[in-house]
């Protein structure tokens, strides 16, 4: 690119007009991979302008070039008419007819005087044509290096927002994640304490249990009744501790019994 605007100086013309240089100084140093979206829509102006002007420079270019291919096709129509004037005076100076010849000479004569003024004019026709389609390839190089970058740069800044956008996501699950471990290791402290006070129910009861049996073995001692005796068990053990049988009594002794002072 550093030699479009030297070839421009020679063509004479700015197609680009006074911002043709900004334009190209901009696309040089414009970095795509820190863009920002305000610079990438700056950057997309900036190519339709150059796209536009490619437009414009390839029309210019198809015309010059069609101008100078019929230039250059009447050319050389005149250069072989001259030639064929010449063969024709090289023939009648062979065949010693000096009118003929002479007639011809001044033909061919005046016809080259036409072919020398023309050349120059074919010249600068192909000229023309070529320096139009340099500025035109040199426009169409510009393009393409702006759409380039234009297009890394969007690729660019998509990748960032994607990127935010995973670390975004990325931290919206770790808050998560946070506040499951907290609402886990709070069920944990609860079944924690919850374990602590059945513990310490159980050991109550255990407790109670101990004291409730012995109390029943106390009584166990203390006592001779037990569970599961039959009348005769009942009655020996009231006749070795010199206890009478209530149903053994007769009458008269019951009321003899009552009588006593």
């Amino acid at each position: 690119m550093g030699g479009m605007f030297g070839f421009l100086r020679s063509f004479g013309i700015e197609k680009l007009g006074k911002v043709g240089e900004t334009i190209t100084q901009k696309i040089v140093s414009w970095d795509p991979e820190t863009a920002s979206q305000a610079e990438i829509e700056e950057m997309i102006r900036e190519l339709d302008k150059i796209t536009t002007e490619a437009g414009k420079a390839r029309a210019t270019y198809d015309r010059e070039r069609a101008e100078a291919e019929a230039a250059k096709r009447n050319y050389d129509k005149f250069l072989a008419a001259a030639e064929l004037l010449n063969k024709r005076l090289e023939e009648s100076q062979s065949a010693g007819d000096q009118a003929k010849s002479q007639e011809l000479s001044n033909s061919l004569n005046k016809l080259l005087e036409d072919l020398e003024g023309m050349k120059p004019e074919v010249e600068r026709e192909v000229q023309e044509a070529d320096e139009a389609n340099a500025y035109y390839e040199e426009l169409k190089e510009l393009a393409e290096v702006t759409a380039d970058k234009v297009k890394k740069a969007k690729d660019m800044l998509e990748k960032g927002r994607r990127d935010m956008q995973r670390a975004e996501l990325e931290r919206q699950r770790a808050l998560a994640r946070a506040d499951k471990a907290q609402k886990v290791a709070g069920l944990k402290s609860e079944t924690s304490s919850l374990g602590v006070a059945l513990a310490a129910m159980n050991r109550q009861a255990e407790v109670a249990k101990a004291a409730a049996a012995g109390s029943d073995m106390k009584a166990q001692l203390l006592t001779t009744e037990r569970k599961g005796q039959d009348d005769n068990i009942k009655a020996a053990l009231a006749e070795v501790a010199g206890e009478p049988e209530t149903e053994t009594l007769s009458l008269s002794d019951r009321l003899a019994s009552l009588k006593k002072k």
